[in-house]
């Protein structure tokens, strides 16, 4: 398939979830196409970036009364497991967008406004994790430091920098909404995985934040986003943001799955003296079904996460501390059962599948980082359901 001619792509009028989809599908081997060259240049190359954009896949988190799609949890994480069988650094980016926009439909109308309705279609990215100091000033903040880890940071017109703020009930841990335009970016992106996402780090010399472009993980727990703008949906935080981010390690593994496969089915030799062909090999034959099982596990956990999170979203409750511990687990169990497929894979693909220029090569690096991003954490997931269904104290946060 070569470069799509925009928004082509979709159809006429409102678009729903399962065409967004399919756009995403027809995408994967666009950016595949690209992916040396996003890998090469450390951050999304031009092509791809473009491909996205005017197929409309950086908006599926924007609210509709912007111009966006306002797509669920699964409907993110259903693109990006397609779009990373192509390339993982696109995916990962769309998920990234799609949750930086949905901590921004969090504002109040007059922020959403200044950031959607000059651009719907408007690159947002963020890092949650507090960082920099703070300084509170009339009618805002002030904030100073460096911020790492901001996937898409080179594509972003805003970013939400993660920051603890002292309120008169104490730290108050939150994201503010800043202009890209008014941050330095360091080149600190050095990675063995996920090299096309640039993530790199925001540098803000006394930069202003006025007030209504803070929220607190606090308020987003709380519903403050469907207070504010009645008939969206509820963000569940932090799982509506996460899970996304599973659909490309899912994504990962199903392309390597089907490289194999095919190569197997295609002939490919066996270096055994028992077998001619790899295919005919009962411990590679075993392999290749134990991978499929663990995607097709990794993809029924993701899937049952996604669907119970769009339900008490679009009903605007919050799931009990049970559940959102259950689906936590869910997402990490998936991103973990995803790796294990890739290894199996990597074990019937050989020695030759780690040469620089194997996509196998690049799967098991973009996979073996994305599944230990700290939020994806399978050992901190496990203690935390663990901890709930024995009954065992949590410390308050508004993280789980």
């Amino acid at each position: 398939m070569t470069d799509p001619n925009s928004r082509d792509l979709l159809p006429q009028g409102t678009t729903t979830e399962a065409q967004l989809v399919r756009v995403a599908r027809a995408l994967a081997p666009v950016v595949a196409a690209h992916a040396e060259r996003t890998e090469r240049e450390r951050t999304l190359a031009e092509p791809s970036a473009e491909a996205l954009r005017e197929a409309g896949l950086f908006t599926i988190g924007t609210p509709r009364r912007y111009g966006g799609h306002g797509a669920g949890v699964r409907a993110a994480a259903d693109v990006c497991a397609e779009l990373a069988t192509g390339c993982a650094s696109s995916s990962w980016l769309v998920g990234i967008v799609y949750g930086a926009a949905l901590f921004a439909s969090q504002l109040p109308d007059e922020v959403r406004t200044a950031i959607w309705k000059s651009d719907p279609d408007a690159v947002l990215c963020g890092a949650a994790n507090p960082s920099g100091s703070v300084t509170a000033v009339p009618d805002g903040l002030e904030l100073d430091g460096r911020w790492p880890w901001i996937s898409g940071i080179d594509h972003a017109s805003w970013v939400l920098l993660g920051i603890v703020r002292e309120d008169r009930g104490g730290p108050e841990r939150g994201l503010a909404l800043v202009p890209a335009s008014a941050l330095t970016v360091a080149d600190t992106w050095h990675m063995a995985g996920m090299r096309g996402t640039g993530s790199r780090t925001a540098v803000a010399s006394r930069l202003f934040v006025p007030d209504e472009q803070f929220v607190s993980f606090a308020e987003i727990a709380e519903g403050i986003g469907i207070r504010r703008h009645p008939g969206e949906a509820r963000v569940i935080f932090p799982l509506s943001i996460n899970l996304p981010l599973v659909g490309t390690g899912v994504g990962i593994a199903r392309g390597a799955l089907e490289r194999v496969v095919r190569d197997l089915a295609g002939g490919k030799r066996s270096v055994s003296p028992l077998h001619a062909l790899t295919a005919e090999a009962a411990p590679h034959q075993l392999n290749v079904a134990q991978a499929a099982t663990l995607i097709d596990t990794a993809t029924l956990h993701l899937r049952r996460a996604a669907d119970e999170i769009d339900e008490a979203a679009r009903a605007g409750r919050r799931p009990d501390l049970e559940t959102r511990a259950r689906l936590r687990m869910d997402g990490s169990h998936a991103m973990r059962c995803a790796r294990e497929a890739v290894s199996l894979l990597l074990d019937t693909a050989g020695a030759s599948s780690f040469s620089d220029d194997s996509p196998l090569q690049r799967a098991w690096r973009d996979i073996g980082t994305a599944s230990r991003h700290a939020a994806l954490s399978v050992e901190t997931s496990r203690e935390l359901y663990g901890r709930v269904l024995l009954g065992r104290s949590l410390p308050h946060t508004d993280v789980i």
